[in-house]
């Protein structure tokens, strides 16, 4: 999630009831809203994003009265754009959410006042983190225990087990790989009884695990997204520390080099077009393909290919690019694509997965089928042939992301896959109000489908 401020201290107004905002650090980060409130509250960068290195649990505590929905993450990171949905969840009255996680890293700006105490999940039959979540949902009341990862998930329906009243538990799936059936591990997770509902982050997902097995009616497709915000785009005068002309045209990815995103395939397509003598490739992350190297020192396109390696805030390098190509073999939905999307890159991607979800052919970029070398380069070429048609698919492409991938229609998907969880019983809970407490950002963004 991007980094952003958070409020950290007192707000006492006539209008808010003696509604207080503090950080409380125990052991994982909790964002907990309660009560209702009549003034903005905003959470900014610098503070927010700090979450991410110290575990604090931040909580606002309100009026006393209807409940709504009662969450509890179990997660192993907050990702920057987690920290945002989180903010976005605490925001919404109804909500109370709190967060058990992993404190990563230092944190000299917090108080020395204000301990933390972390969860790690360090396998999936980690007693001592059962014991943590099992006391920390006994206590809380909880009606939803969301598990981001299976290693969480294992210890959460083992700590949940007996439990009266037994919270929902809803586990989340990122890849596409159907289940197998001779893996134990399956079986004190996706295949566990006791889970209410699997987020799967893309319909490729979903498919996969009713192809495995899992009841259809367990199953929620909720797709991610980013915030512009996040990702400080680069003037294009910041190719020249790549040595690229600037009136280069550029493709580029952002990615860990490995077989199964197809760089390869990438770099054979640069090859078939070799005569395009403004074409550069620029590949942003770490190299774990043999292939790469060989490939890219081909005497056709040597002097035009860069290998930067992997480079902080790598996302924001797309900006440099005229086409962000991800020419994968196997991928959920890829948040680097969305953040190449948002900077103004013409996407240029196979058909696996969850990608054709995130890019409409012809319409948000090019969509080729996988393992297509020369369906790959055709594509290069017309995107290099036809800029002005490249740049409306591109400026569509960061349209789409605003509308339909940002941090504030995940954040409904995601309440609406809890409600869904919750089924007749979250009648009893109160209703969750759509309405912001303060999302100055995404106020204007209209709700997911």
């Amino acid at each position: 999630m991007p980094s952003g401020e958070s409020c950290c201290g007192s707000h006492d107004d006539a209008g808010a009831a003696g509604t207080t905002l503090a950080f409380h650090s125990v052991g994982r980060r909790a964002l907990h809203v309660g009560g209702e409130f009549r003034r903005p509250v905003s959470l900014g960068d610098s503070e927010l994003g700090r979450t991410q290195r110290s575990g604090l649990v931040l909580r606002v505590h309100g009026e006393k009265g209807n409940q709504g929905m009662r969450l509890l993450w179990v997660f192993s990171y907050l990702s920057k754009q987690l920290e945002l949905v989180a903010a976005n969840l605490a925001a919404r009255r109804g909500i109370t959410l709190e967060i058990m996680c992993p404190v990563i890293g230092d944190h000299p700006d917090v108080p020395a006042s204000i301990p933390t105490t972390p969860l790690t999940c360090r396998n999936k039959l980690d007693f001592k983190s059962r014991r943590q979540i099992r006391e920390k949902v006994r206590n809380g009341n909880f009606d939803i225990v969301h598990a981001y990862t299976s290693r969480n998930l294992a210890n959460v329906l083992a700590a949940c087990r007996g439990l009266r009243p037994m919270p929902k538990v809803v586990g989340y799936r990122g890849t596409m790989n159907r289940l197998r059936l001779l893996d134990p591990a399956n079986w004190i997770t996706f295949w566990h009884p006791g889970i209410s509902n699997i987020i799967c982050v893309c319909d490729a997902t979903n498919r996969a695990l009713q192809e495995s097995g899992i009841d259809p009616a367990k199953l929620t497709t909720v797709w991610e997204g980013c915030d512009p915000k996040n990702i400080p785009a680069l003037p294009r005068s910041a190719r020249a520390q790549f040595n690229i002309p600037d009136d280069a045209f550029v493709v580029g990815m952002v990615a860990n080099m490995r077989p199964v995103k197809g760089i390869d395939l990438l770099l054979r397509a640069a090859i078939e077009t070799a005569d395009l003598s403004k074409l550069y490739l620029l590949l942003i992350g770490r190299d774990e393909d043999p292939r790469i190297a060989k490939l890219a020192a081909d005497r056709r396109i040597a002097d035009r290919v860069r290998l930067a390696g992997p480079l902080s805030v790598g996302g924001q390098y797309a900006s440099l690019m005229d086409v962000y190509a991800a020419p994968s073999r196997m991928e959920g939905l890829s948040m680097s694509i969305m953040e190449a999307m948002i900077q103004g890159a013409c996407p240029l991607v196979s058909n696996v997965g969850g990608i054709p979800e995130l890019v409409r052919d012809q319409a948000d970029g090019i969509v080729v089928p996988s393992e297509d070398v020369s369906a790959l380069a055709a594509g290069m070429r017309l995107l290099h042939d036809e800029p002005q048609r490249r740049k409306a698919m591109a400026e569509s492409a960061r349209q789409r992301i605003l509308n339909t991938f940002s941090i504030d229609r995940w954040s409904h998907r995601l309440v609406d896959s809890y409600e869904s969880a919750l089924g007749e019983s979250g009648r009893n809970h109160g209703s969750v109000s759509r309405a912001m407490v303060s999302t100055p950002a995404t106020a204007t963004e209209p709700r997911a489908a």
